[in-house]
């Protein structure tokens, strides 16, 4: 589950960034790729499946840790949150989004995602351009 934004269709963009220091570029990728993040956060927190045990809070944006040189992830997941009833939505979300040997699956994550990869891409560039924007002007 995956997006890629090129930056190369857009044009003075493109140059701007290319003139930012690595750390700088580092800086703009991350707030552009979680801003997508955010948007399909919200997204899922909506359709989560509260009854089976997955708590809306525990849905997160999140970023990668280590990415590869001049690229920058972020997404969404599902982290532990400790529940009164002793559920814990980072263990029980998958056996609904892909089902088990008893129950079909009830995908929500990836539906939701795909129905949102427009607003998601649309985010991520207008955080691109606003902080490339930023990032030139304080120079």
């Amino acid at each position: 589950m995956s997006i890629t934004v090129d930056i190369r269709g857009l044009g003075a963009l493109a140059e701007d960034f290319s003139r930012l220091s690595r750390a700088g570029q580092r800086r703009v990728l991350r707030q552009a790729t979680m801003a997508g993040a955010r948007v399909g956060r919200d997204a899922i927190r909506h359709q989560a499946p509260v009854d089976e045990g997955v708590t809306r809070k525990a849905v997160v944006a999140a970023s990668k840790r280590r990415n590869e040189p001049g690229t920058f992830a972020s997404g969404v997941r599902v982290r532990s949150i400790r529940r009164e009833d002793g559920r814990n939505p980072a263990y029980t979300w998958r056996f609904s989004e892909l089902g088990t040997s008893k129950e079909p699956a009830k995908p929500w994550i990836r539906p939701t995602w795909d129905a949102n990869e427009g607003e998601i891409v649309d985010a991520v560039r207008s955080r691109l351009a606003k902080a490339i924007d930023e990032a030139v002007s304080r120079r």
